[in-house]
């Protein structure tokens, strides 16, 4: 079916003249017109989204803080049944780890930049603190930490804060380490610093003698295609003069060799009782190997103030990712600790169980009330829950909208609906409106599970939906009839066999032995039968490309290291391209077996030299073009039958152009016209870069222009042209949305009630005019941009 019907008809002589142009006037967006275009949240918010951290104030107080890992502090007075956002404000997403003074519950901590290393995390920038229950923050510095690991507040002054500065997640940076204030915040010391790649995770305070303060170190180094958790940077650090003087802890049973995260739990009643969560290896020098489960991990316990540990047990799953402990205020014998899910232990650490039942796994934060350890929240990837019998039972509110959203596609029903993917929330689909001023949660759905990415509804049929989970699991869905078909991905066994065939005709009566003749074309064949097998191992990225053809609903193009396309709405895929990766072998060989550090943690999340956008030109079926996450850009004009590299005729990429291609969009109305984002920010660079050609990509020219550059979070995740004036681009970055209606010559942010928020993906409904923007962190918004289209 051809896209193009449902764009309103243009005379052709002023088509003509618009398709001939290949610039246009500089032209700034109104100010007013900005000012009153306001966006609508669609929420949904069932399964609510990642949190970082959950703070509250003891009780009978039902007051509680939650950190969003990309969706800003949120507060609720009345133990979560309802919610305010309350730093919309910032410009700013990433939330780090929350603290509430003890003694002046009026000042609140925010460190922004979530620790939690995965592959998707944002930069922070700084540290944030309200002296009005958390209604109102202030910046107080150490904006180029980018990620804070904790905040520890003296328990009888509020103005000596420590904070433990992780540092930057992608590259060296040094500034990082333990910081203290002793005036609020006013002034910042660095009270220990390890070295430009080993931060601060973990600081807490002995609250009965607070002179007395262990705090954690952690080197650790994210790549696009690896993480390395773990070094000779990491340690655990005592202060005996109230942070003036460190001195890592040795001997008595701690680790000696190389320490990867590492938390700690100081027991509020009995303070010498301390509990540590560790990712170590029995190795004390030379390069990490990682294992998938080091016999030194686990949770330890100190019950002579940290002068002698015991490991209590070997459970530490993903360390990297959770490493919560916390011990219940009044006993110090129940202990809680994260993995994947929740554990307790009654006598120590010596036993555990699960005691996260039926919420939402992956734990982050956890906060247990000092005056009734009976009521504690979790913080996890779902949200937050709520729990007054010690985790006997749990509430759950659906009434968090943090989703984290990666893409989203729409249809035409009237209205229309949308389905989206969302981190560890799966494929999610719902209306773009109803009579009612919002959706309600009870019209979403979902459709599929794990990781949701890709989207697509088929514009013909509203049945037939399609979604993804991570690694190029894909599907096809007919909601009418519930039938169901994952894409089968052609892999190299079958063309294995075939060869051993022919191997074997060759061979003839193997009770006779072979001639030289018979070996040499044995081997030979065995040559080929590698190549074939090399070149079916097909590797899918964590976020693969799939989408439904704007020519006909029944193509389906989908990609991994190669692209392959299937003419029956799915099924029947065939390879329509080479390995269009860079084929860097060492890297792709690092994400798939060895990444993690101490702790092996290959997931397929860091899988690379895969192809992560692909577009077909809406103007022109089989005009392809291809992204690969290694920096290779790649354009077929014939559906597949040849592939032109346009990878060197983009000019003033960093990084020698391994950059991760982000984003593809051939115009829809010249076939000439192509944009291409691309971001950097997998190296440690988080400038934007936007580019566009008039020729086919024979030359690029960059459209940067003045999008904001320098501030955390000014990488793109997305660009769209316009479905009817092809002289308005939107852009969306780790902040929000940009739009130019002159092509990119001058850019305007579409702020109106926006709060700052990732952009993963922009649609714009080619009949309503909406702009339809899948946020990381705070569910999908739309906006109608009509009065952009004019």
């Amino acid at each position: 079916m051809n896209s193009t019907r449902f764009i309103p008809r243009i005379a052709a002589t002023v088509l003509g003249s618009l398709l001939c142009a290949s610039t246009v006037p500089a032209q700034q967006l109104d100010s007013a017109t900005i000012a009153g275009m306001r966006w609508r949240t669609i929420g949904p918010a069932n399964f609510q989204g990642r949190l970082s951290d959950v703070v509250g104030i003891p009780g009978p107080s039902k007051t509680i803080f939650v950190a969003a890992a990309a969706g800003g502090v949120w507060k609720s007075t009345n133990n979560g049944v309802t919610w305010r956002p309350t730093f919309d404000d910032k410009n700013v997403t990433s939330l780090g780890m929350l603290a509430i003074a003890p003694s002046d519950t009026q000042q609140v901590w925010v460190g922004t930049g979530e620790p939690n290393s995965r592959n998707s995390i944002e930069p922070g920038g700084g540290v944030y603190k309200s002296t009005d229950g958390g209604i109102t923050w202030k910046l107080t510095g150490l904006e180029k930490t980018e990620a804070v690991g904790r905040i520890a507040v003296h328990p009888t002054n509020p103005n000596i804060v420590f904070v433990a500065a992780l540092g930057a997640t992608w590259r060296s940076n040094p500034e990082r380490g333990l910081y203290r204030t002793r005036d609020g915040g006013n002034t910042w010391q660095l009270v220990k610093f390890v070295s430009d790649k080993a931060g601060f995770v973990d600081v807490a305070i002995n609250p009965k003698n607070p002179d007395i303060v262990f705090a954690t170190s952690w080197e650790r180094f994210r790549t696009p295609y690896s993480l390395s958790s773990g070094g000779p940077g990491s340690a655990l650090w005592k202060s005996s003069d109230g942070g003036d003087t460190w001195t890592e802890v040795k001997g008595g049973g701690f680790p000696a060799g190389l320490k990867g995260r590492m938390s700690l739990d100081i027991n509020l009643s009995n303070p010498n009782v301390i509990y540590m969560m560790i990712e170590a290896s029995e190795a004390t020098s030379g390069p990490i190997v990682g294992e998938s489960s080091p016999k030194l991990n686990g949770l330890w316990r100190s019950t002579d103030g940290g002068v002698n540990w015991t490991q209590m047990n070997n459970y530490n799953v993903r360390p990297f990712y959770y490493s919560q402990v916390r011990s219940d205020p009044k006993n110090p014998d129940r202990v809680y600790f994260s993995s994947t899910s929740l554990q307790v232990s009654d006598d120590g650490g010596k036993t555990h169980r699960n005691t996260a039942q039926q919420v939402h796994v992956d734990d982050h934060g956890l906060w247990i009330d000092p005056n009734d350890p009976d009521r504690w929240f979790l913080a996890h990837d779902g949200g937050v829950s709520i729990t007054f019998d010690k985790g006997g039972n749990f509430i759950s509110a659906q009434n968090l909208p943090i989703a984290q959203f990666y893409e989203v596609a729409y249809n035409m029903d009237v209205p229309y609906s949308i389905c989206a993917g969302a981190q560890d929330n799966g494929m999610w689909c719902g209306p773009s409106r109803r009579r009612s001023a919002q959706t309600s949660l009870g019209n979403w759905f979902t459709i599929n599970g794990g990781d949701g990415f890709y989207a697509a509804m088929d514009p013909t049929d509203p049945n037939i939906v399609y979604g993804e989970s991570q690694g190029g699991n894909a599907m096809r869905l007919n909601l009418k009839t519930s039938e169901r078909l994952s894409f089968a991905k052609p892999n190299w066994q079958a063309q294995y066999k075939m060869w051993e065939d022919s191997i074997a005709i060759v061979r003839g009566d193997p009770l006779k032995p072979a001639t030289k003749a018979q070996n040499t074309a044995i081997a030979a064949l065995r040559v080929q039968q590698a190549k074939d097998s090399a070149d079916l191992s097909l590797r899918f990225n964590w976020n693969s490309p799939f989408f439904i053809s704007p020519h006909n609903p029944a193509v389906i193009y989908f990609a991994g290291n190669r692209v392959l396309k299937s003419v029956q709405r799915g099924a029947n895929f065939q390879l329509i391209s080479p390995d269009l990766s860079k084929q860097l072998t060492a890297k792709m060989d690092t994400a798939l077996r060895l990444t993690g550090g101490i702790t092996l943690d290959a997931t397929g999340a860091e899988t690379y030299g895969t192809v992560v956008t692909l577009k077909e030109s809406p103007a022109r079926a089989g005009l392809l073009y291809a992204g690969t996450d290694d920096g290779n850009l790649w354009k077929t004009a014939n559906d597949g039958a040849t592939w032109e590299k346009l990878t060197d005729n983009i000019k003033g990429l960093p990084n020698g152009g391994e950059v991760y291609v982000t984003r593809v969009e051939p115009s829809r109305f010249d076939t000439n016209v192509v944009y291409v984002a691309y971001d950097n920010h997998r190296w440690g660079d988080f400038k934007p870069y936007l580019f566009a050609s008039h020729d086919g990509g024979k030359t690029f020219t960059s459209i940067v222009n003045n999008l904001p550059v320098g501030g955390p979070g000014d990488y793109l995740h997305v660009v769209r042209e316009d479905p009817t004036n092809q002289d308005l681009l939107y852009v969306g970055s780790s902040i929000g949305v940009y739009a130019s209606i002159d092509r990119g010559a001058t850019w305007s942010k579409l702020t109106g009630n926006w709060p700052s928020t990732p952009v993963y993906d922009l649609q714009i409904h080619p009949r309503d005019g909406e702009l339809i923007a899948a946020t990381h962190g705070r569910g999908i918004w739309i906006l109608d941009v009509k009065p952009l289209q004019q």
